[in-house]
């Protein structure tokens, strides 16, 4: 296997007459990093002359961009299903009143709130084609189980979880999207990804009113099968989407090997431009950088 890096490392400038015993390709060890060591990546060896970056980016945008947002569009659409359910039965079904019905609302965005960054940090430790889709199946679960709650209490616990499930979509696309994109790009690919939203609000309403005919089938109300046949669809694209997510650039089979070796250029030295100099970004994770973000009065506005 191609070793992904190449080492440079110091040549060691004795005397002369200094004697060093030959070593045989076939005896010699594979190099190793050392201290003092300059790791360059492979691509850099890579002609990227021939490139066309409209090229690129259109093969990146139709690769990647629709399946983002069908991801969001069924989050959203399993959010939101809520408020049909409710025309359709589902506070008179569980006994509800009209303060319990807002706390089912409500807590939602409680778990969601904080588990955004937690996931995130999961993200860059996995890929993510898997990470990505898993969660989908959490949510798409809870989301089934939703349609057999029988109180309260128990749409209670299932919204919960759900904001759980859900945190890490949005957060974790739009770090997903910045591993493919430079930061004047990135803005473009982010709204399309979130135009999403307004489609899922568009037909969500007609969705909910032609699953509610069902009401009886299998004993079930119809705001029921609001839930199970809404949340088993989001299941059934996470399976599809562990197959159709690409992790990082590196391993696209979509582009060429010059095209690889042109985008991850591009954005390791994406800052170069504001600072005239070629200066390599790091992607080196330390606790520091969650402890600033949280410290940064900007993120409370």
């Amino acid at each position: 296997m191609r070793n992904p890096l190449r080492i440079r490392q110091g040549i060691s400038r004795g005397h002369p007459s200094e004697k060093h015993d030959d070593v045989s390709p076939e005896k010699a060890s594979p190099a190793r990093p050392t201290k003092g060591a300059v790791v360059e990546p492979a691509y850099l060896g890579t002609d990227t002359s021939n490139v066309d970056p409209k090229r690129v980016l259109l093969k990146m945008d139709l690769h990647l961009i629709p399946m983002l947002a069908l991801l969001y569009l069924l989050s959203f659409l399993d959010r939101g299903n809520i408020g049909n359910a409710k025309i359709e039965g589902l506070v008179e079904s569980l006994n509800m009143t009209g303060p319990q019905y807002n706390w089912t609302l409500t807590v939602f965005f409680f778990t969601y709130c904080v588990c955004e960054v937690p996931s995130n940090l999961l993200l860059k430790r996995l890929r993510p084609s898997i990470w990505l889709p898993s969660i989908m199946v959490a949510w798409g679960t809870v989301m089934t189980l939703m349609g057999i709650v029988q109180d309260f209490k128990g749409l209670l616990v299932a919204r919960l979880f759900l904001g759980v499930t859900e945190a890490g979509l949005y957060p974790g696309v739009a770090y997903y999207i910045t591993m493919w994109y430079c930061r004047t790009e990135a803005q473009f690919r982010q709204a399309m990804f979130f135009s999403a939203a307004s489609v899922a609000g568009a037909f969500s309403g007609l969705l909910a009113y032609g699953i509610a005919k069902m009401d009886g089938v299998g004993g079930y109300e119809g705001w029921r099968w609001i839930f199970i046949l809404e949340g088993i669809l989001t299941v059934l694209v996470a399976c599809c989407a562990f197959f159709t997510i690409y992790d990082f650039p590196e391993t696209a089979k979509f582009l060429t090997e010059p095209e690889r070796a042109w985008v991850i250029h591009r954005l390791r030295y994406q800052g170069s431009k504001e600072s005239g100099q070629m200066v390599a970004e790091s992607d080196n994770f330390k606790w520091r950088y969650v402890r600033d973000a949280f410290t940064d009065w900007q993120i409370y506005l």
